[in-house]
């Protein structure tokens, strides 16, 4: 500070004293003041980093943002991405299969094949986003860790289940295909999405453009009590010695499908939510000067992260006017 006040003392007393042009003595005095200025300048500029590394930056306009401030506008583009966001799950089917195999005096011998699909219908996911955590990573990337809470949901739903059967199976055991309408839910969850934003200058402007390689969430499903009801139902409707009363078993279905419900199901997230946005930091390129406006080319120069500091800066070229 008085560093700049004593050149700002000087700048004012050669203002308010307007010396001579033929005074060599004043101009001498003037420009031993600004040599002594100067170095004092450079002295104290070389023992501050921040100063030095913007002296020392090709730019003509350096901007320099602390790792807080860009944290934190970082963080509030990366939530509003998955922030009260609906997933459509209309054109999702879960789907597994398996084969069962028994022991037998001939060995274990392979009884059947069984599958199950659910075509999700009317289900919809609704994503609220936490707080996230970033963290600056050079030379242009900012990583994010966002937790997204899935609302609890419920919709109707499709399950189909199968069995078909094998070998000697077929002799006890027929094959059938059952579809029942049911009542599907998402449960209650949090989900963690990790990616990164990547920094670009592009002259009068900084973005930011996500990068998340793996836009998909697991989402846990389930089915109400009734429903679950209708599928223990319809498996056992199959357990009889006309059918495959011999070979299955209704109670270990049911844990199967279970298990697949508690699994959950990879949904993609729409790109449409995944866009490139511009930070808060801008610059005219057109100036006033003398009620005329002086149009400016910008040009990016440097754009990195170093020492906890986000550094963006540009050349400025002043355009030839067509005006006279």
């Amino acid at each position: 500070m008085p560093l700049v006040l004593a050149m700002a003392a000087v700048a004012l007393a050669g203002c308010a004293t307007k010396a001579p042009e033929d005074d060599p003595a004043r101009i001498a005095l003037l420009k031993d003041a600004n040599d002594r200025l100067r170095e004092r300048l450079e002295k104290a500029a070389a023992r501050d980093p921040l100063v030095a590394a913007a002296l020392a930056d090709r730019g003509q306009v350096v901007l320099a943002m602390r790792s807080g401030l860009i944290e934190e506008l970082a963080g509030n583009v990366a939530r509003r991405y998955l922030d009260r966001v609906t997933v459509d799950l209309s054109e999702i089917e879960g789907h597994s299969s398996g084969k069962l195999r028994r022991k037998t005096f001939l060995g274990r011998i392979k009884v059947g094949e069984w599958s199950v699909s659910v075509d999700l219908g009317t289900l919809r996911g609704h994503l609220r986003a936490g707080a996230p955590r970033v963290s600056l990573r050079g030379p242009d990337l900012i990583d994010v860790e966002l937790p997204v809470d899935v609302e609890e949901t419920e919709g109707d739903a499709t399950v189909h289940l199968a069995w078909d059967s094998a070998g000697l199976a077929n002799v006890v055991c027929k094959d059938f295909e059952l579809t029942r309408e049911i009542r599907g839910r998402i449960l209650a969850q949090r989900l963690l999405v990790s990616g990164a934003l990547r920094l670009q200058n592009t002259g009068d402007s900084l973005t930011a453009t996500p990068v998340f390689p793996d836009r998909r969430i697991r989402l846990k499903l389930d089915l109400t009590t009734r429903s679950w009801g209708v599928v223990e139902a319809a498996l056992r409707s199959q357990d009889t010695s006309g059918k495959c009363g011999t070979l299955m078993d209704p109670d270990k279905g049911l844990v199967r499908l279970r298990a697949l419900a508690a699994r959950g199901i990879k949904v993609g997230l729409p790109d449409s939510v995944f866009r490139a946005v511009s930070l808060p930091a801008r610059l005219q390129k057109a100036v006033r000067v003398s009620q005329r406006t002086v149009e400016l080319r910008l040009k990016a120069e440097s754009l990195r992260i170093e020492t906890a500091t986000l550094w963006s800066s540009v050349s400025v070229e002043v355009q030839a006017s067509t005006n006279p």
